[in-house]
């Protein structure tokens, strides 16, 4: 597994993210523990979650087995206020059991007014990083302009946003202006990691041939992928073993 360090952040990420956001699988089943603690023994150290995922549970019983350390974990609050996103920041420690979170993101920001709307939030972040609770702060979005706009903006560490070989579910732009976005935010120093890069299965068809497509970006940290089973991580495993890019160290 390919690891490097996640933009400026420090966080050292396997390339292969694992994302949670089946309740049925990481709500309780206990198939999602079992997922996330095979990907660390083939090296994915990097989950993706959210409050409104349903997945801390098995985020949680997945941790007992493990060096808290030793993973990173991002998770997202929709909160328009500082009361929501502390809510969810202080659901997020409780129901996952940790002191801290390695990422924590303002969710879903597709328009640069909704993200100028959430300044309140941004800075509560920035003091919960002050404070050690979060180690870097970041956005997500599936909007171009905004990815592109987020390069110029210091307080944002981290961007999570979309990327397949389609252009599927981009918004704010096409494929040629979020491939122009993601090479800037990672000349910025931001770290990159990427969603729907499947397109939420849209391109199953064509899984390994999309992966490749993303694994391939140089300007790209991380891919998380949605994994429901065992077969789908072990096949997202070897596609990423077999991808070499400048930079990653195996």
């Amino acid at each position: 597994m390919h690891t490097s360090v996640l933009g400026n952040t420090g966080l050292r990420v396997s390339r292969l993210c694992i994302g949670t956001d089946y309740a049925d699988v990481y709500g309780g089943s206990p198939l999602g523990r079992e997922i996330l603690l095979k990907g660390f023994s083939f090296g994915v150290n990097f989950w993706d979650t959210s409050e409104s995922y349903g997945s801390y549970p098995a985020i949680r019983e997945a941790l007992k087995a493990l060096d808290r350390s030793k993973i990173v974990i991002a998770s997202k609050s929709y909160g328009k206020t500082m009361g929501e996103a502390k809510r969810d920041l202080e659901d997020a420690l409780r129901e996952i059991e940790t002191n801290y979170l390695d990422i924590f993101m303002l969710h879903a920001v597709d328009t640069l007014e909704d993200f100028n709307a959430r300044r309140e939030v941004l800075n509560f972040l920035l003091e919960c990083r002050r404070k050690g609770v979060v180690k870097a702060v970041g956005v997500s979005t599936h909007s171009a302009k905004v990815a592109l706009a987020l390069a110029d903006i210091p307080e944002v560490e981290v961007v999570l946003t979309v990327l397949n070989i389609r252009g599927l579910h981009i918004r704010g732009g096409d494929l040629q202006l979020m491939h122009s976005a993601i090479k800037k935010l990672h000349d910025a120093g931001k770290g990159v990691y990427l969603m729907k890069v499947l397109a939420r299965g849209k391109l199953a068809e064509q899984a390994e041939e999309a992966l490749r497509y993303v694994l391939e970006n140089p300007h790209v940290h991380a891919v998380s992928i949605g994994i429901k089973n065992l077969k789908e991580l072990e096949k997202a495993v070897k596609i990423e073993s077999e991808v070499s890019v400048r930079g990653m160290q195996p």
